[in-house]
C-alpha cells in the first residue's frame, strides 16, 4: 500500500499525527543546525534568524546557508569564493553523465585553478570547472556541457547575492568587494584580472596595444586631451573617445572592419558613465533647528588632506550619506539591459553602493541601486565612532554587470565629542520619518 512508502505503520489518526510531528521536528532541527531559525523551548516559538531570512528571500537551500557560515571568512580570496559558489547545494543535482568524469579530468588540465582530482564525478567539481571555462572563454566539448553551463550561470547570481548579504551582515569589507567582482565575472564571462577593454565587441589584446591617446595640435582642435601614452583602462577609452566615432576610427580603423567598428562604438555609447557627488546630512550642535547637509570633497585622492576636506560630525550619532548618481552618457540608452553577450539571459544594469572602513576592513553600509536612467539620489545611514578623532570612510560604487567601471571616493570625517542636543534631534527626526512612512 502507498502508506508503506512513507514508513507509516497504518493510516489511523494517531499514526499520521505522530509521523507529521516527527517530520516537523526533524525539519526544524535541520533549519536550526543551519542557523536559519531559533527555537524557543520555553514558549515553543520559532524565530527566523538572519541566514534564514536571506535563504527565504533568494529561495536557497538551508544547507547552502550553513556552508556559507562555515566557509566564508573576513578576507576570502577569489579562488576561495569560486569554490564556495561551486559548493552550493543548488548545484548538487547538476548531472555528471557516463564518462563525463574523464572529460572533467581533461578540462581540469586547461583551467587555472586546481580542483580535487579524486572528485571528477562530483557535481560540485564539474560546476567549478564550468565556471572557470566560462571565465576563460574556453571551448566546451559538447552541447550537454553548454546546457550545463547555462544551468550553472542561471543560479549563480542569486547565490552570489545571498553570499554578499551574508558577508555584509558580518561586516567583511574585503570579502564583500570580491563577491561583487565575482558577480561581474559571471555576467561578463571574464576573469577579474583580465583587461576590461576585452569586454568590448571584437576587442583583442592586439587591439588594446593599438589604443593611444591622441596628441598634438590636431588632437587639441578636435577636443581631445593633449596627453600622450597608451590607453589601458575602459574608463580611459570612454573618456578619450567621448562619444566621437572619429577617435575610435583613428585608433582602430586599420585593424577592424567598418561593421566591427560600428558595433564597438554602439556598445561604448551605452556603457554607463556615472558622476558621483556626496553630502553628509544630519544634526550639528548650535544649528538652526533643522537638518544640515555638508558636501563631501572629491578633489583629493591621496597624500595629506587639507583641513577643508574634513567634515566635523559628532561621536556616537547617526548621519546619512546622501549619494547623487548622474548618468553622463551623451547617447540615451533605449533599455536597461547590460551588454553581456556571454550571459545566458538578459541582465539589467545595477549597482552596489558600499561604504567601508578600510582601516578596520569593515562594511559600514550597503545598498543596491537599480538602472540609472538620469540622476538618482540614494541615502545610506551610518553611525559615527564613539571615540573622537579623524576617520576616513570610503564609498565604493560597484557595478553588478560590468568589469572595470567601479569607482571609489573617500569621506573624511572629523569626529568631535558627542552632543546630547544633536542626538535628541536625530531621534525625534527619525521618529517623525517613521510616522510619515507609516501614514503613507
Amino acid at each position: 500500500m502507498n502508506y508503506r512508502y512513507y514508513n507509516l505503520d497504518s493510516t489511523d489518526f494517531d499514526s499520521i499525527n505522530k509521523f507529521l510531528s516527527s517530520l516537523v521536528e526533524k525539519a526544524l532541527y535541520e533549519l536550526e543546525c543551519s542557523y536559519c531559525i531559533e527555537v524557543d523551548d520555553d514558549q515553543r516559538g520559532v524565530h527566523p534568524m538572519t541566514l534564514g531570512r536571506i535563504s527565504s528571500y533568494y529561495y536557497l537551500n538551508h544547507k547552502t546557508m550553513r556552508m556559507f557560515r562555515d566557509e566564508l571568512k573576513s578576507e576570502c580570496t577569489m579562488p576561495e569564493l569560486i569554490e564556495v559558489l561551486s559548493n552550493a547545494e543548488e548545484y548538487a543535482q547538476l548531472p555528471v553523465r557516463h564518462n563525463e568524469d574523464q572529460i572533467n579530468s581533461q578540462l581540469a588540465q586547461k583551467v587555472p585553478l586546481e580542483v580535487n582530482p579524486h572528485t571528477y564525478d562530483s557535481s560540485h567539481t564539474k560546476t567549478h570547472i564550468l565556471l572557470q571555462c566560462h571565465f576563460g572563454q574556453l571551448p566546451l566539448p559538447s552541447t550537454d556541457y553548454n546546457t550545463d553551463t547555462k544551468s550553472v550561470l542561471d543560479q549563480a547570481i542569486r547565490i552570489l547575492q545571498a553570499m554578499l548579504d551574508v558577508s555584509a551582515d558580518e561586516g567583511w569589507l574585503v570579502t564583500s568587494l570580491r563577491i561583487t567582482q565575482l558577480i561581474q565575472m559571471v555576467i561578463q564571462g571574464r576573469w577579474y584580472h583580465d583587461n576590461a577593454l576585452l569586454t568590448l565587441p571584437h576587442m583583442t589584446p592586439f587591439h588594446i596595444s593599438c589604443l593611444n591617446r591622441p596628441s598634438g595640435e590636431g588632437a587639441t582642435r578636435k577636443g581631445f586631451p593633449n596627453i600622450q601614452g597608451p590607453i589601458q583602462t575602459l574608463p580611459e577609452f570612454l573618456a578619450v573617445c567621448d562619444g566621437k566615432f572619429d577617435a575610435v576610427l583613428a585608433m582602430l580603423g586599420e585593424d577592424m572592419t567598418r561593421n566591427q567598428l560600428d558595433q564597438l562604438y554602439q556598445v561604448m555609447g551605452t556603457l554607463p558613465q556615472v558622476e558621483v557627488n556626496m553630502e553628509v546630512k544630519g544634526w550639528w550642535e548650535g544649528g538652526e533647528g533643522q537638518q544640515e547637509a555638508r558636501k563631501v570633497s572629491k578633489a583629493h585622492t591621496g597624500g595629506r588632506r587639507p583641513d577643508s576636506d574634513w567634515i566635523q560630525v559628532h561621536a556616537d550619532q547617526e548621519y546619512v550619506i546622501e549619494v547623487t548618481l548622474k548618468r553622463l552618457n551623451k547617447f540615451k540608452k533605449r533599455d536597461s539591459k547590460a551588454h553581456a553577450p556571454r550571459f545566458p539571459k538578459p541582465k539589467d544594469e545595477g549597482w552596489f553602493l558600499i561604504i567601508g572602513d578600510i582601516e578596520n576592513r569593515e562594511v559600514v553600509a550597503l545598498k543596491r541601486v537599480g538602472y540609472l536612467r538620469g540622476a538618482s539620489r540614494q541615502s545610506l545611514a551610518i553611525y559615527t565612532p564613539e571615540t573622537p578623532g579623524r576617520v576616513i570612510y570610503t564609498l565604493y560604487l560597484m557595478s553588478d554587470a560590468y568589469l572595470g567601471l567601479d569607482q571609489q571616493y573617500d569621506i573624511c570625517l572629523d569626529v568631535i565629542p558627542a552632543s546630547i542636543e544633536t542626538q535628541v534631534n536625530t531621534e525625534i527626526s527619525n521618529e517623525l520619518n517613521d510616522l510619515d512612512f507609516s501614514d503613507s
